[in-house]
């Protein structure tokens, strides 16, 4: 399969979350029924907010992947390489129809340039910070998976990416507080792709 040159199918992601899948300790009807539950219910935010618009189809692709992406990393702290690139393909070929449909090509552009922004930006972030204060914040999955935030917010304008990064933060910190809370410590390692995938889709579907 080429990632960027073709269209991802819904047994490339099967295939690619099922080793992390099956090694959650939650049994597989359940796992399989909540995360059915969760993607349908986004699908129809998705309709209600975006309508039949162009770029639906690269919306509905970045919750597919999304999900799968964010209940894989908050149990296991992974973003599998395949999976976050099937989810890029899927967003990418998503954008390319809606650039075609609207015979506007400026989107597409700063869609690309937004998903290199953001990945750039983490890609700083995941090299410079260790080496300068020995704190690892981010692992390269997250460098990853900037990619396919910034195509999906760039789309809409470069304040969209800033908009989705700062969100995304913002819940990664109350996320992080109510860790440390609940456990009672001031340390603690916890998966960092759930609220940025969380903030980007919040400001996609509340943009309009």
């Amino acid at each position: 399969m080429t990632y960027l040159g073709g269209i991802p199918k819904i047994d490339d992601f099967a295939e690619a979350s099922a080793p992390y899948l099956a090694a959650m300790p939650v049994p597989s009807p359940v796992r399989k029924h909540a995360l059915s539950a969760v993607t349908v219910l986004l699908f129809g935010l998705a309709f209600w907010r975006l309508g039949l618009s162009p770029e639906l189809p690269a919306t509905l692709a970045f919750i597919f992947g999304g999900v799968l992406l964010a209940m894989i990393d908050w149990r296991v702290h992974r973003l599998p390489t395949r999976l976050v690139y099937l989810t890029l393909a899927g967003v990418t070929a998503g954008l390319m129809f809606a650039s075609l449909v609207e015979w506007d090509w400026k989107p597409l552009a700063t869609a690309m340039v937004g998903a290199l922004l953001f990945s750039s930006a983490y890609a700083a972030i995941w090299f410079l910070l260790p080496r300068m204060t020995g704190m690892m914040v981010l692992g390269f999955g997250d460098v990853r998976l900037a990619l396919v935030l910034g195509a999906l917010l760039g789309w809409y304008g470069l304040n969209y990416v800033l908009y989705g990064a700062v969100l995304g933060h913002v819940l990664a910190l109350v996320v992080g507080l109510g860790l440390c809370v609940r456990e009672r410590k001031l340390h603690l390692r916890f998966a960092f792709g759930p609220p940025l995938l969380a903030g980007t889709l919040a400001v996609v579907l509340l943009h309009a």
